[in-house]
């Protein structure tokens, strides 16, 4: 069979093809680097602005307090037409009464007191709570912290809980009566503690 022998030429012309092909593909790979350059460095040089998010917040406080309390013996005794018994209600201040708690601390707490009492003798003491922080609260949540009064002495109230908003007041009353059960001479106390807590929480074991 016969071949073509190649000629010089065309060696020549195919290695130029070769060559040109190489010189064109290096100089599609620079323009494609140095446009990248160039979109980077126009991603770097644009301008820009910033917002900045402050946050502050301010808490309120839960703050009650009693009224001015008032008896209903006011002279003759309830329901009788002597003058016998007396029944004392008043604010007094009793220093670290909520020992850490910030907010509960030194508030005036309602004391009161029957004098020469007897059997069938019954007095009720009526006062206001007013919300005088800035959070609604509810309450009262009664603890007793002490009673000796056993069977002696009966008492009730309307002390039941209730939402009270700022600058809100709830009146209240708290009745006692005096059994025959009580003895001459004798002292009986009992020590109540009304917890008003914040309206969207309970207290613990509430």
């Amino acid at each position: 069979m016969y071949e073509k022998p190649y000629l010089q030429s065309e060696l020549i012309h195919g290695e130029g093809e070769h060559m040109s092909w190489e010189r064109e593909k290096r100089l599609l790979q620079a323009a494609a680097m140095l446009i990248m350059l160039t979109v980077i460095g126009s991603a770097v040089a644009m301008w820009s602005d910033s917002l900045k998010v402050m946050v502050t917040v301010n808490t309120g406080d839960v703050d009650v307090e009693f009224s001015p309390p008032s008896t209903s013996d006011t002279g003759i005794d309830p329901g009788y037409d002597k003058d016998v018994g007396a029944c004392y209600a008043n604010l007094v201040e009793i220093e670290n009464e909520d020992e850490g708690n910030p907010t509960g601390n030194n508030d005036l707490d309602l004391n009161i007191t029957i004098v020469n009492g007897y059997p069938s003798y019954n007095c009720t003491v009526t006062f206001d709570v007013t919300n005088v922080g800035t959070i609604p609260v509810k309450g009262p949540h009664i603890t007793i912290v002490s009673n000796n009064l056993g069977n002696a002495v009966s008492w009730t109230h309307n002390m039941t809980e209730i939402q009270i908003d700022p600058g809100q007041s709830v009146w209240f009353w708290i009745s006692f009566h005096i059994e025959q059960a009580a003895s001459e001479n004798a002292v009986y106390t009992l020590q109540l503690k009304l917890m008003f807590h914040q309206w969207n929480e309970e207290p613990a074991g509430g």
